[in-house]
């Protein structure tokens, strides 16, 4: 219906219906009854036709729906029955999916790992307060020798045993003689020459990569010493990172000789230390990450959300990445030394962002001196290397220190984000969570049965 012609007809005919109206007899109050309803007629029609204008309107609308940035719904018309429940079936199967992917990312990331020893964390039983902290740096040593193993990795070629071998040669060309006779010292320089380069060579034929003793910092272990329990759980926490770091970088390795892959030599993986946690580590802080206060030159927790639920903000003052600690992740920078075919570096850094959550952050080359690497102990082939310093992001969700076959939560099995009410039990001890910057609400405070006994402050153990 076309309101305004309605509106517009009615105006040019009111007086005729006035008329009409006195010429059957109405009296002389008429002119006067007739001049109000006229303004009420008129202000009648004029609401009415609002009322219709706006019905239309809402009818020819634009109407738009968009769920996590994709439009599902466009055109025009009025919200039906039928269209929201199409909508509400959209956003479940949005939130599955979701869900899904969540869960996917979970799996991709914990690895079904845990602590070597699960009686350590978060607390030990007090029956086993001495005897446990050994058993575990023991477990630590010995996967860490295992995972040697299976990254294929030797040791360079050490001086000491370089001489031996040098010296076991000159023996054998001396045969019974007590010196090297004058006319043969040049055939007998030749040989020893021979001998050092063959077993250099034999070395690097021995394995697929170098390994430095300080690519694996760990420590001794000290009967004397008192560790916290969070200073352990960071040899854990560390373990994990190597572990990972290791696997990537050797990915495109062959077992059988150095000199034909992309990873010479891995000089050093260092993670970056916690420096609000002052557990008793030894390690120099590099800038550290300051993950529970926010310290200067750290990686503060900032405004982060709680949750996967809230905005996730970025600072790029701290990386190109943006990338900060909050409650849903730990940042943990690496700074990794090695000696890498140059040309082939690109595929070194592809394979570290394949293994997990990682980003490289800078690199720096240097060419390699093949007679300072052999002096070193290193073989490394024909092929131009060089020293490659890389700074590593990684990133490590929290609920990887959670011990999830005990989480439970309200109304939820959520592990990766239980959200208000969950119930969460921690491998994590409860000096390194208020470290962190994680909430700890156990009433007994460091001495919880949370696992909280060699918190800051306390005396540690041995």
């Amino acid at each position: 219906m076309n309101t305004k012609k309605v509106i517009a007809l009615l105006k040019a005919n009111l007086w005729s219906l006035l008329t009409l109206v006195l010429s059957l007899g109405i009296g002389g109050g008429a002119v006067v009854w007739a001049s109000g309803e006229r303004e009420k007629v008129e202000s009648t029609l004029a609401e009415r036709a609002k009322v219709v204008n706006q019905l239309d309107g809402f009818h020819r609308g634009n109407l738009e729906v968009s769920i996590a940035g994709t439009n599902i719904v466009s055109g025009s018309g009025v919200p039906t029955s039928e269209l929201i429940e199409q909508v509400n079936a959209q956003v479940e199967r949005s939130n599955a999916y979701a869900k899904a992917f969540v869960a996917d990312a979970e799996s991709f990331h914990h690895r079904n790992r845990k602590p070597f020893n699960t009686e350590l964390f978060p607390e030990p039983p007090s029956s086993k307060r001495e005897v446990i902290p050994e058993t575990f740096h023991g477990q630590m040593a010995s996967a860490y020798a295992q995972l040697e193993e299976e990254v294929a990795a030797v040791k360079p070629l050490g001086e000491e045993e370089l001489v031996d071998k040098l010296r076991a040669r000159r023996r054998m060309y001396l045969g019974g003689l007590d010196e090297i006779p004058q006319e043969n010292l040049d055939d007998y320089r030749v040989a020893l020459s021979e001998q050092r380069v063959s077993s250099l060579r034999d070395r690097a034929m021995e394995g697929g990569v170098y390994l430095d003793d300080a690519a694996i910092d760990f420590p001794a272990y000290e009967q004397t010493k008192s560790y916290a329990l969070g200073e352990l759980y960071l040899w854990q926490w560390d373990y994990w990172i190597r572990e990972d770091i290791l696997r990537a970088l050797t990915a495109n390795n062959r077992p059988e000789g150095v000199f034909e892959n992309p990873v010479k030599r891995i000089r050093r993986i260092a993670p970056e230390p916690i420096a609000a946690f002052q557990g008793g580590s030894d390690q120099p802080g590099r800038g550290g990450m300051g993950m529970g206060g926010g310290a200067p030159g750290g990686r503060g927790m900032g405004a982060g959300p709680d949750s996967l639920d809230q905005p996730i903000t970025k600072d790029l003052s701290y990386s190109l990445t943006g990338r900060q600690s909050n409650g849903v992740w730990d940042v943990r920078t690496v700074d990794i030394l090695m000696v890498v075919e140059t040309a082939r570096l690109p595929e070194v850094i592809d394979e570290l962002t394949r293994e997990n959550f990682f980003t490289v952050l800078d690199v720096s080359l240097t060419p390699v001196d093949s007679f300072a690497a052999l002096a070193e102990g290193c073989y490394y082939g024909s092929a131009p290397v060089s020293d490659v310093a890389l700074r590593l992001e990684t990133v490590w969700f929290r609920s990887l220190h959670q011990d999830r076959s005990k989480a439970t939560a309200a109304g939820s099995t959520d592990e990766f984000d239980a959200g208000v009410g969950a119930q969460v039990s921690w491998w994590m001890p409860t000096d390194l969570r208020k470290a962190l910057g994680i909430p700890v609400t156990d009433p007994m405070g460091d001495q919880g049965m949370d696992g909280g006994m060699t918190g800051p402050g306390s005396e540690g153990w041995r």
